[in-house]
């Protein structure tokens, strides 16, 4: 028997070296991991966790602090809307911004609509506008800065002809104006 396995060693011994190198190769492995990654893992993940806990009640505030914001953002919007009697003006500063934007002005349609519940009355504007696409463009922009309480509902854009920069955009907006009982 001792003959044997002195006679598979020695025919062996290459297969039989690298298996012990891994062997040993793989013990030292498991030392490094479980004696110096792991605690380091662990130190880590605590770190992490404490980090997250931190960034997420930065930004908490308490109910009452939050009431109060919310108002003073209901009064903020409250005085972008204008009163009724301020529509033809609304719609003169949408003339007057196409013209500031070198865009040609269509027919403009409006249909008023009572908010119910609220004091406010809604105008749902449908118009267009053709230029060049740049023009247009800084219409479209000039509207979205428009410090009333101007919504862009929906813009379509089309170009009828290829071989020119007319473009036309149709626009529905909804302007919301005070007092509309």
């Amino acid at each position: 028997m001792k003959q044997y396995i002195l006679e598979i060693i020695r025919q062996k011994w290459r297969h039989l070296s690298i298996i012990v190198t891994l062997l040993l190769l793989n013990i030292a492995l498991s030392v490094v991991v479980s004696h110096y990654q792991l605690p380091a893992l662990a130190d880590l993940q605590t770190k992490w966790n404490s980090m997250r806990h931190q960034a997420a009640t930065v930004g908490k505030i308490d109910a009452t602090a939050r009431y109060q914001q919310g108002v003073a953002d209901l009064e903020k919007l409250s005085a972008k809307i204008p009163e009724k009697r301020e529509f033809a003006r609304v719609l003169s500063d949408l003339f007057e911004s196409a013209a500031g934007s070198a865009v040609e002005m269509g027919t403009i349609t409006y249909k008023p609509v009572q908010i119910k519940g609220e004091a406010l009355l809604s105008y749902e504007l449908s118009l267009s506008v053709s230029g060049s696409y740049a023009a247009v463009k800084s219409y479209l922009s000039d509207l979205q800065l428009n410090p009333e309480l101007l919504v862009v509902d929906t813009v379509s854009l089309t170009n009828k002809d290829l071989f020119s920069e007319n473009v036309v955009m149709n626009l529905h907006l909804t302007v919301y104006l005070r007092g509309g009982a």
